[in-house]
């Protein structure tokens, strides 16, 4: 059995000046799973999570989808996507993914490898929608194998670089050139969550409970060196 406990947003980050406005105003945050609704409940369970909150748990069967632009705006510059987890399973898959209409490349998503000698890769999959043939990975990070912890870990995507967050601490920071630096989705792409689709598939059973704007030791978090600038809050 594979058991993930994900929180998955996905934030639009502005400079923030945050005299007069508050943080809630001044980031625009999308709820991923606010796609499941009465049409997508074939393949999915309700449970409940070790913190007594309620959580989706998505079967092998799950094909939950939505038009990207039901749920995420047309572009993204800058913004940030978090997930907490706990893995049971070592065989990886897709947490989310944006796919193109074809259903060939993933514009944007996350994707854990399959588990080699206890480590397993985790990816930001960024590909500009005119790239027809071969998707790419903005970074990728190593991470121990432990299915028996909760585990937070986030991408904070600026214009330079990507700030991997790992239990809510910075742990590696890695300098990007994005081209373009602004994603534009087809407008016929879809949004898949754990999948990419019927051609790339990459099923992740997994368990979601419901989402927050932090991390789970609700910590307010900064990049160093300047305190307007916010990424989570809750």
């Amino acid at each position: 059995m594979f058991l993930i406990l994900m929180a998955i947003f996905i934030m639009q980050i502005q400079c923030l000046q945050l005299s007069g406005q508050s943080i809630k105003d001044a980031i625009a945050e999308y709820r991923l799973l606010d796609v499941i609704d009465d049409n997508h409940l074939q393949g999915i369970e309700f449970i409940h999570a070790d913190d007594g909150f309620p959580a989706y748990k998505f079967l092998p069967t799950a094909d939950v989808k939505s038009p990207y632009r039901m749920l995420l705006p047309e572009k993204l510059q800058e913004f940030a996507i978090e997930v907490i987890y706990q893995p049971n399973s070592a065989k990886g898959g897709y947490l989310f993914s944006v796919v193109n209409p074809l259903d060939t490349i993933v514009q944007l998503g996350v994707h854990f490898s399959a588990v080699i000698k206890d480590t397993w890769n985790i990816s930001l999959i960024y590909t500009p929608p005119e790239n027809s043939h071969t998707q790419k990975k903005l970074v990728s990070y190593h991470l121990p194998y432990e299915p028996k912890k909760w585990t937070s870990i986030a991408f904070r995507v600026l214009s330079d670089k990507v700030v991997f967050y790992y239990d809510c601490e910075i742990k590696e920071t890695t300098m990007v050139i994005r081209e373009p630096m602004e994603m534009i989705f087809d407008s016929a792409s879809t949004l898949y969550l754990a999948q990419a689709g019927p051609i790339l598939e990459g099923h992740y059973e997994m368990c979601c409970m419901q989402l927050s704007t932090g991390c789970r030791s609700k910590k307010l978090e900064r990049l160093p060196g300047n305190s307007n600038d916010t990424i989570f809050s809750q």
